[in-house]
């Protein structure tokens, strides 16, 4: 399905979010350019949440398209009627720090900066805009009947629009290195029937053990709910209440490939830790750190890696570092866990020599840290490549 989703939800959206932005004090130009910036930042951040991650792909499918986001219906036409607006902004405060994680203030921060709004305003703007945004998208997602496959399709052909409307500042602030590496992820998930395979398995997952953006999503949903309802008698406009804030614990290391000098140490991850079949081959590219993930007791890496890594091939073809770091399964025979992790930073090494890499700008590094993997398996049979120099 071919949609361009930068037009369709400018005409939606454009002119409620201006509205909304002109009524705080700014000028109109600012408001329209403010309003340009937050649509697609919040594409780019949603294409940024599931790119590699099956789990959150299948959460936001079943938010757009399941009953999970059935508060979300007429959310536009409730903004463009003034009713509730601060119901929906609550809503996109609550789930702004699950999609941007630390990075939603740097969003608002740099839409200010290029609009010339105040930080206030741009603030209020990202947080009205992720719900419309998401009633927009579940809108179509009905209409056209799209199924998870469809979905990620949409999102995956909107790299050339937001390449032409999102400043290098503004993938910054987002998180993003390069769009390129960003919606190759998001091609890994739609690689074939493994990828889909671990989408159902991992959305499964998340489902029962209450983790990732689906949860996040039914907790805000929920007190959407609650506002809406009480919103109905009464004539105040009282804030909904925000879902408790949980940290995921940081994952152990365990060390794996062979020893040429320290690697830094690991910092614990802000993001819920990737959900992946057993059985299932994954590579991701996020904040400069390429993760090559491994079915269990298999060294393959995933078809298509060259793809999202495509940004650290062309750094090692320049000469740059490429340092490899293995990490091992936390249970089991500790020794042959160690063999399988080193062979696996060896894989890693030859896939990048095979693209073109010399050998000579390829290091094997063992981690510096040894926790991060305890109690995550899927975790410790990851192989991570960073670029230095």
């Amino acid at each position: 399905m071919s949609l361009d989703l930068g037009h369709l939800l400018q005409a939606q959206l454009g002119n409620v979010l201006n509205r909304f932005v002109t009524a705080h004090g700014e000028s109109a130009e600012g408001s329209a350019k403010a309003t340009g910036l937050a649509i697609p930042a919040v594409i780019a951040g949603l294409v940024k949440h599931i790119s590699g991650n099956p789990a959150n792909a299948g959460s936001l499918f079943d938010l757009v398209k399941g009953s999970t986001g059935h508060t979300l219906d007429g959310a536009v036409e409730q903004a463009e009627s003034g009713h509730n607006i601060n119901g929906l902004i609550d809503l996109g405060e609550n789930l702004l720090p699950n999609l941007f994680g630390s990075k939603a203030s740097n969003v608002a921060d740099q839409i200010a900066v290029e609009s010339g709004i105040s930080k206030a305003s741009a603030g209020s703007l990202l947080s009205l805009a992720l719900p419309l945004v998401l009633s927009g998208l579940r809108g179509e997602a009905q209409k056209n009947d799209l199924n998870k496959a469809q979905l990620l399709g949409l999102l995956g052909q909107q790299q050339g629009w937001l390449s032409q409307v999102l400043s290098g500042n503004m993938l910054s602030a987002l998180g993003i290195s390069s769009l390129s590496g960003l919606f190759g992820g998001l091609t890994g998930l739609l690689g074939g029937a493994g990828a889909a395979t671990a989408a159902t398995a991992a959305t499964a997952a998340a489902a029962s053990s209450g983790s990732g953006l689906g949860k996040w999503i039914a907790l805000a949903l929920a007190a959407a709910v609650g506002f809406f309802a009480f919103k109905s008698c009464s004539t105040g406009q009282p804030k909904v209440e925000p879902a408790p804030a949980q940290e995921a614990a940081a994952p152990a290391e365990a060390p794996a490939s062979e020893t040429v000098a320290p690697a830094a140490a690991v910092e614990p991850e802000a993001e819920p830790a990737v959900a992946l079949n057993p059985d299932t081959a994954l590579v991701t590219y996020e904040d400069g750190v390429a993760k090559f993930y491994f079915a269990t007791a298999k060294k393959d890496v995933a078809d298509g890696a060259e793809m999202i890594v495509a940004d650290v091939i062309a750094a090692g073809k320049e000469g740059k570092k490429l340092v490899v770091s293995g990490f091992a399964d936390s249970t089991g025979n500790a020794a042959a866990n160690a063999e399988l992790s080193k062979q696996r930073a060896q894989a890693v090494k030859a896939f990048f020599e095979a693209q073109g890499v010399d050998a000579t700008n390829i290091e094997l590094r063992k981690p510096e840290s040894t926790t991060g993997a305890i109690g995550n398996d899927v975790e410790g049979r990851r192989v991570e490549v960073r670029v230095e120099g």
